[in-house]
């Protein structure tokens, strides 16, 4: 499944797109400021 995801760098945003990732689902992030991503948060992944 594809899935966007608004507020990345927030608590829920995190668990969210970490959830997904895991679950091999592709997600693309909309973010304010993209240097406070995780980084777990694999870049070619999102």
């Amino acid at each position: 499944m594809r899935l966007t995801v608004f507020g990345a760098t927030g608590g829920v945003g995190q668990e969210v797109v970490g959830q997904a990732l895991a679950a091999g689902h592709e997600v693309t992030v909309v973010v304010r400021a993209p240097a406070r991503l995780p980084e777990a948060f694999d870049a070619r992944a999102l």
